[in-house]
């Protein structure tokens, strides 16, 4: 296996790392004629090519497989100027199975050495990814191991389970006892019920990591797109007295107290002769059917929509409050963009509801792969119930081998290099 190695970044920065795993990291030394460093020590050294001083960098020395890769790994902190990293590149390229590694390939290779499992392999590029609060706890919770050990629990059951069937098939002869085949029942009902909380609670999880989908809507002219550019402090939509001017689905990612929002200006909801603007119109409509929360926008107590909605998600807004003074009957909240009143207050109120929504018993489930893994085996225990115990027990083994089979497949690769190019794809250069 090739060694590989990466920097930090790519720009001209104060300082960057280059990391270098595999079997030839303890090599690095003497490619750049420096003594090593004892093992997981931080010593200055220069660093040397073909009689040229490189850089004077601090050198770390971490032998595996106690390692972030379980490889061998060194670690050169050279100051970020590009010509520097630029002839350590051509030094550790000029050298036998060395080369760059490819995306995520040190993360990579950690899940193929054992140091993480799967669901911890993707936690790190969601720590990566991360820009509020819950995501980065979200992200570092995986990271522990928490679902790695939700996983193993779920398939030591299913384990137990067919060990037991097992007995049952080499001896089926013989009666079953009542008490087992309630025992065995019992498990895999707890199973059946743990699996589907999981999945159902999933929802939540998924948005902390992607995003929650936060619509503003309202008849025209009520101040949609103003308040859009209130909360975001800046120009993000444009504002006429012309009704119909926004027309498409203006859409920004904002951090709402530590939640991750994708906050939607829409256009505004009426009877139209615009072919344009009723392709955008029902576009809004769509957007609002999948939104997590709904901002309803009225200026005159009229927050009717032309079509129903659950009124858990939705919030009814006094817009121009400056002018429209007094409470309305059916609002929830006011707020004036043209005196920035009532902004924080509203946005309070669209991170208390997030709250609020959170499941009792969360849910660490935090992409489609996870979720789809888990539907599977789901549908192979659920089909256990129509299965004899006495007269199908090879059936309900075969069952219990698929679910076995597609819960492990959380954590880690059943159908190997084609899944991990997928997943690792998407991480960034250097982990």
């Amino acid at each position: 296996m090739h060694t590989i190695f990466a920097s930090t970044n790519k720009t001209i920065s104060a300082i960057k790392i280059i990391r270098i795993t595999g079997s030839n990291a303890k090599k690095v030394p003497e490619i750049f004629d420096f003594k090593c460093p004892k093992p997981k020590s931080f010593q200055l050294r220069k660093l040397n090519y073909q009689k040229r001083l490189i850089d004077n960098a601090i050198v770390c020395w971490l032998p595996g497989p106690k390692t972030v890769t379980g490889e061998d790994v060194f670690e050169l902190h050279v100051h970020g100027s590009l010509i520097i990293e630029e002839l350590i590149y051509e030094a550790l390229l000029s050298e036998k199975n060395f080369r760059i590694a490819e995306n995520g390939e040190f993360t990579k290779r950690a899940f193929l050495n054992g140091v993480l499992d799967l669901t911890q392999a993707e936690a790190v590029n969601d720590l990566v990814n991360s820009e509020t609060k819950k995501q980065l706890d979200l992200a570092n919770s995986i990271l522990e191991g928490n679902l790695k050990s939700k996983i193993f629990d779920w398939r030591e059951s299913i384990i137990s389970i067919m060990s037991t069937i097992e007995v049952l098939i080499d001896f089926s002869d013989e009666d079953i006892p009542d008490n087992l085949e309630i025992s065995i029942n019992e498990k895999i009902h707890y199973l059946i019920n743990e699996i589907e909380k999981a999945i159902k609670n999933s929802k939540y999880s998924i948005s902390i990591r992607s995003g929650f989908i936060v619509t503003i809507t309202g008849k025209t002219n009520v101040g949609k797109s103003s308040l859009m550019n209130a909360i975001l402090k800046k120009n993000a939509s444009i504002v006429t007295e012309i009704p119909g001017t926004t027309r498409d689905i203006i859409e920004q990612k904002i951090n709402v107290n530590g939640f991750p929002v994708y906050l939607n200006d829409t256009a505004g909801l009426r009877k139209t002769d615009s072919l344009i603007e009723h392709v955008g119109i029902e576009k809004a409509k769509k957007l609002i059917s999948q939104s997590d929360i709904i901002l309803n926008l009225s200026e005159n107590d009229d927050f009717n929509l032309p079509f129903s909605i659950s009124k858990k998600k939705l919030v009814n807004v006094r817009s121009k409050s400056d002018l429209n003074v007094n409470k309305f009957k059916n609002e929830d909240i006011y707020v004036s963009t043209k005196y920035n009143i009532g902004i924080e207050n509203l946005l309070k109120h669209v991170s208390m509801i997030l709250k609020k929504i959170q499941p009792k018993e969360s849910s660490l489930l935090v992409n489609k792969r996870q979720v789809n893994s888990l539907m599977r085996a789901l549908k192979s225990l659920k089909r256990i119930r129509n299965l004899s115990f006495e007269h199908e027990a090879e059936l309900i083994a075969e069952e219990l081998r698929l679910s076995l089979n597609a819960v492990s497949s959380v954590s880690m690769v059943v159908d190997f290099e084609e899944i991990l190019d997928e997943i690792f794809k998407n991480f960034c250069i250097g982990k």
